[in-house]
């Protein structure tokens, strides 16, 4: 899934500035601010100045830099330039200024960053998050007012891709009612307020609760993973708005949120958001083509009548990976798709329904209307025009069989996939990490990504991902280099300055999603974080001045020191 590339906070948060103390400030190519204490050219390069430490950065990644009133090393560029300096003028965001012009623009300035940082502390409580209310929903957050914008234009542009897909008619009983929409800011947050049933979930859509609300929170180290749970999730929100009392097969549900959370999201020319859905799950598709190779897939007519309880990972990938087939493989198939969708959801007249028990957290009542798994593979045949189950799983293996996953590209997404979104560790039947599926795992990760950068991949995630899978395979120095690569690549990353610190400090890595108030830290011998790893630490947090977990934690380990 492609990630958009979101505004940081216009300015920082952690501290005011007094007059006297005026930051440069660099805007991105992809449109961060980040103010330092000085920046200059150097040669075909920025020489970035923060607190923590100093940052090269190509000029091709640079969009615009402010210059503030430090003018002592200021370099003019020509005979105006020079004149200005000697008659005390300061260059500040482009301009020239007189000195006490200078020093009211900054009053100004510090007035505007003071009632900005006001205002996110007095959000920054759930109690008190921001609420916007859009045409389908109601979005309360705490995260930031451009978070909150475009988690709402998020939504809304979801819900026009599905009702233009199958027709989104609101089922009577709810009547123009706007679903509720909870973004949190962080893990922690997520887990006292929205309390979910496993500490891996981001994010569920929970239709117990009255009214129903769809939650989840902002992963800042790698925000493409909030997207997917966000439109997973609200795929159940949707087919809820349709019909609450339909009690869905959990093989479909699951794979039809699958496929459309697996989405790609970009900007027009206009800049409206738009979403295509169907991206390739290439760790899904690995699962599959391996279980054909041994003779242990699943077939369909197993996948049409699979419990809830059986319902694991491997039958998801089997699920996805059908979903993907119908959509994928040819236009007539996914026409016929949507249309049995719809009519499924839309209790449309040839579909045989009947009444079942369900746990009291779906329908209070503790029944439900739902399609028998022999009437879904009826219908399912009679849309496709397919008369045999048989041929059609022929039909669905030998196409998933021949898709290739040869592309640097698609080597590199089935390894960062299985790496940053899913996790190496596999979990046996008995709940404990199963050593030795997750070595093999972590081997298989590697490969990938591996052939991926020597096949000409140049892309910081590779790197970081590769430098994860080491870690879990204890071998450190090397993990060290490869995190020291996604940073040369990306030398304004926060997360990797972060997990950089983590590696100097003896292994120790905290990401955006950890809760800090159960995170501990390793000391040196005298009990204290170690220089090198705290530098790293404070980096991170100027590079994500809006990042409170990260500033949160450096403050308990300058505290430490």
């Amino acid at each position: 899934m492609k990630t958009i590339q979101l505004l940081s906070l216009v300015g920082a948060l952690l501290t005011l500035a007094p007059v006297a103390d005026a930051f440069d400030r660099v805007i991105t190519h992809d449109n961060r601010f980040l103010e330092c204490k000085k920046v200059r050219e150097d040669g075909s390069n920025y020489r970035i100045e923060f607190e923590h430490d100093v940052v090269v950065l190509a000029k091709d990644k640079v969009k615009a830099v402010e210059i503030s009133g430090d003018m002592s090393d200021y370099v003019p560029k020509d005979d105006d330039e020079r004149q200005k300096l000697a008659q005390g003028f300061i260059k500040y965001k482009g301009k020239w200024f007189s000195k006490a012009a200078y020093e009211d623009e900054l009053e100004k300035e510090a007035a505007a960053s003071k009632k900005r940082a006001d205002e996110i502390a007095l959000h920054s409580d759930w109690e008190n998050a921001w609420v916007k209310e859009t045409k389908h929903f109601v979005v309360k957050s705490n995260t930031s007012p451009e978070l909150l914008d475009y988690y709402c234009e998020l939504m809304e542009a979801y819900y026009s891709l599905m009702d233009e897909r199958f027709g989104i008619k609101v089922s009577p009983v709810l009547g123009r009612t706007k679903m509720d929409v909870h973004v949190y800011k962080n893990k922690a947050d997520f887990t006292k307020y929205a309390k979910p049933d496993s500490p891996s979930v981001l994010g569920y859509f929970n239709r117990g609760e009255s009214p129903p609300v769809l939650t989840f929170y902002h992963y800042y180290a790698e925000p493409a993973q909030t997207e997917w749970v966000a439109l997973h999730e609200c795929t159940h929100l949707l087919t809820y708005l349709i019909d609450p009392q339909y009690y869905p097969q959990i093989w479909l549900n699951e794979a039809v949120a699958d496929y459309f959370g697996s989405s790609e999201i970009s900007r027009d020319k206009k800049g409206k958001l738009v979403i295509k859905p169907g991206a390739m799950q290439s760790d899904r598709l690995l699962t599959v083509q391996d279980a054909m190779k041994d003779g242990t897939d699943t077939k369909l007519d197993k996948l049409f009548d699979i419990e809830r309880d059986d319902f694991d990972g491997f039958q998801y990938a089997h699920a996805w990976a059908f979903i993907y087939f119908l959509n994928e493989s040819n236009p007539k198939y996914q026409k016929a798709f949507n249309r049995f969708f719809k009519d499924l959801y839309t209790q449309a007249k040839g579909i045989t329904y009947e009444t079942v028990a369900v746990p009291a957290q779906f329908d209070k009542s503790g029944t439900a209307k739902q399609a028998s798994a022999k009437e879904i593979r009826r219908v399912v045949l009679q849309a496709l025009g397919v008369k045999d189950l048989n041929v059609l799983e022929k039909e669905w293996k030998t196409w998933i069989g021949n898709i290739k996953l040869t592309e640097p590209e698609q080597l590199f997404k089935r390894a960062y996939t299985s790496v940053a979104y899913r996790g190496l560790w596999v979990i046996g039947t008995d709940g404990r990490i199963d050593r030795e599926k997750t070595k093999k795992a972590a081997e298989q990760a590697l490969e990938d990504l591996d052939a991926a950068l020597k096949g000409g991949l140049k892309d910081a995630r590779a790197h970081w991902a590769r430098h994860s899978v080491l870690k879990e395979l204890d071998r450190d120095e090397e993990a060290r280099a490869a995190l020291q690569a996604a940073i040369d690549l990306e030398p304004l990353n926060a997360r990797y300055r972060w997990d950089m610190g983590g590696l100097l400090n003896g292994g120790f890595s905290m990401s955006m999603g950890d809760d800090e108030d159960s995170s501990s830290f390793t000391v040196d011998g005298m009990g204290r974080p170690k220089d090198e790893a705290l530098k790293c630490y404070g980096l991170a947090t100027e590079l994500a001045p809006d990042n409170d977990v990260y500033r949160r934690q450096f403050e308990k380990f300058k505290a430490a020191k």
